[in-house]
This record gives C-alpha cells, sequence and structure tokens, in this order.
C-alpha cells in the first residue's frame, strides 16, 4: 500500500528549527532573569551594608564625643581635686598670706621676687621600728635578736605628702641671694632649701642683675609652730596655780 504524504518536503525541518529557536529564547530568558534577581540581590545587600556603616560610623562619632567629654570631666575632676588637695594641705593649716609675709620680710635690700609657685609633692620616708631596746625594758639577747631580725629585714617605706616652694626673684650680687638663702634657713617654717641657678640678667639698659631661683619645703609641724606658744606666763587676771600656791600655804602652817 503506498503512503502518499501531502507534507513539503523541508516542512519538519523547518518544525524542529523553530522548536530550537524557542528552546534557546526560553533559556536565555531565564538567564538574563537570573541574572537580574542575582544583580538586585547585590544591590540590595550593597544598600544595606552601606546604610550598617553609617550607623556604626554615627555611633563611632558619638562614642568619641562621649569619651572626650569625660576625659575632659576627669581632667576638671584632677584640677579640682588638685585645689582641694592644696587648700587643705596649706592654706588652712599655714596661710598662704602669712607664708608669704615671711618670704617677703626675709628679703634683703635691693631683692625682689618675681614669682612664686608651690605644689604637692609625695616623697618616700622610711620607718624605722620601735621595739624595746630603746628603753632599756629588754634583754640584750632580745636585742640582739631583734638587730638581727632588723638587718635582715627591710624597712618599711611610707609616702608623706609635702608642700615645695619655688621662687623667682632678682638681686644687685650674689651676696644678696646668699643673705636671702641663710635667713629662709633660720625659719622655722622652711627646711631643704636649695639654689636652682643664678645668672646674670639685663634689667634695663646698662643694669645687669642677678636672676635667681630657689626651692624649699614647708615643715610638717608648721602648723603647730604658728600656735602660741605655751608656755607664755599667765596674765595678771588669771588666778595662781595650785602649785603656785602649795607653799605659801605651807608657809602658813608652819
Amino acid at each position: 500500500m503506498q503512503v502518499t504524504n501531502f507534507l513539503p518536503d523541508d516542512y519538519l525541518t523547518r518544525c524542529g528549527i523553530r522548536r530550537a529557536n524557542w528552546v534557546c529564547l526560553g533559556i536565555a530568558a531565564g538567564t538574563l532573569l537570573l541574572l537580574g534577581v542575582a544583580v538586585a540581590f547585590v544591590l540590595v545587600r550593597s544598600w544595606a551594608m552601606a546604610g550598617m556603616r553609617f550607623l556604626a560610623e554615627a555611633q563611632y562619632q558619638e562614642a568619641s564625643r562621649q569619651i572626650e567629654d569625660l576625659k575632659q570631666l576627669e581632667q576638671r575632676k584632677a584640677g579640682l581635686l588638685r585645689k582641694v588637695e592644696l587648700s587643705t594641705d596649706l592654706l588652712e593649716r599655714v596661710p598662704r598670706s602669712h607664708v608669704l609675709a615671711r618670704l617677703t620680710n626675709h628679703l634683703p635690700e635691693h631683692t625682689s621676687l618675681t614669682s612664686m609657685t608651690m605644689q604637692v609633692e609625695q616623697m618616700k620616708v622610711p620607718v624605722v621600728p620601735v621595739d624595746g631596746a630603746a628603753d632599756g625594758t629588754a634583754s640584750p639577747a632580745a636585742g640582739k635578736r631583734a638587730k638581727g631580725a632588723a638587718g635582715k629585714k627591710q624597712p618599711r617605706v611610707i609616702k608623706v605628702k609635702r608642700v615645695r616652694f619655688r621662687l623667682d626673684g632678682l638681686a644687685e650680687t650674689d651676696v644678696e641671694v646668699a643673705e636671702y638663702i641663710s635667713r629662709l634657713h633660720s625659719d622655722p617654717l622652711f627646711e631643704t632649701v636649695d639654689l636652682q641657678f643664678s645668672e646674670a640678667f639685663p634689667y634695663q639698659e646698662g643694669v645687669t642683675m642677678r636672676r635667681f631661683q630657689m626651692s624649699f619645703l614647708l615643715r610638717k609641724d608648721a602648723d603647730k609652730m604658728l600656735e602660741p606658744s605655751a608656755t607664755e606666763p599667765p596674765s595678771a587676771t588669771e588666778p595662781p596655780s595650785v602649785a603656785d600656791s602649795a607653799p605659801s600655804a605651807k608657809k602658813g602652817n608652819s
């Protein structure tokens, strides 16, 4: 039986080519769609990361500003504590006006002060242990043992706050500077008077003076030295003490 084909000879070929074109077009469209989704996802992530970075930078700047404010508060606190420390260590115990008056009264002739500064220093002072051998109550053997233990054991060191002054002034010659140092040495309120330097200074045209600087410490018991002496004679209005009236009473009984 003979089959008659009424289709053109290239019909099947063209259909195959058409199907292949549609398949390629679908693959290309899917690829472009996936590529667009990937690009959009990358852009969204980039925008999100940029927003997070901007927020982190803003928080970092805010934290830096708070740290700077805290540092300024700490500096102000340290300054206030130093002022309070100076006030409690010097102004309340020994008035600054009294110290300045003493320094001015000790100035020799043709000598003047240009500046004065003070600061609180912490100095290490060794503590000597007190044993019974000092007052004679300990036995010789105990004294030897104490000496041996003291030789092996290191002395204890404590920190003591001392007030140091620094003076700058002008004088005609080094004689006035030496005289001023000698007067400060003899003052019971000051100790460890040291001359830092003394050099020629052109004061005016044709006039040369000596510029000097010295430092000294305020004694620890300076406030006690300023108190009125307890050995002052009693005034005429005070009643006689028992010790003064005892001899007269004995004379009366005799």
